[in-house]
């Protein structure tokens, strides 16, 4: 599913290729709607791999400025997340998909939205949601061998809508 598009990925440490057997942060590209994911590498563990890392001219303390147009998710198989996302509880026992929703950014133009343009923000999450669920897709696909959630997460709790979909082993809803 790769593009010319990709120049930006550090490909040292992320693959296009969905895998479901290791937990994993990953990233969604609105320009060309690739999902990369950070590879399993000796000495590194890919779900804490930060996000620019995963990008050319980012490094694991240092951001850039071409992750402005990726969506950031984490993929957690069983047991390998802790505590509460936002006050939510989360039942770690079973897999889940983090996605990164961010009401006023738009991924596509790179631009912020304000507060005051209502009918912007809106049509924004929509898409944005409209993108998790893709992602989602890709990984619910693979079929993982424990119940798979989907979560998407917004910079408050009031901006994030928690168990979105869920999927039961083999890829059954």
């Amino acid at each position: 599913m790769t593009t010319t598009d990709d120049k930006q990925i550090n490909r040292q440490y992320c693959t296009d290729r969905i895998r479901v057997d290791y937990a994993h942060v990953g990233l969604f590209d609105a320009k060309s709607r690739n999902v990369w994911i950070a590879k399993k590498r000796w000495g590194v563990v890919p779900v804490r791999v930060s996000h620019a890392r995963m990008l050319k001219g980012g490094t694991q303390d240092t951001s850039t400025a071409e992750k402005d147009r990726f969506i950031c998710y984490w993929f957690h198989t069983p047991n390998t997340g802790e505590g509460h996302v936002h006050g939510y509880p989360i039942e770690w026992e079973e897999g889940h998909l983090l996605i990164r929703l961010d009401p006023n950014w738009n991924f596509v133009t790179r631009a912020f939205i304000p507060n005051t343009d209502t009918a912007k923000i809106e049509r924004n999450i929509r898409t944005q949601l409209n993108w998790g669920q893709r992602i989602f897709e890709a990984y619910a696909a693979r079929k993982p061998k424990f119940p798979l959630s989907w979560h998407a997460v917004g910079p408050r709790a009031a901006d994030s809508i928690f168990y979105v979909e869920r999927i039961e082993p083999g890829g059954g809803g």
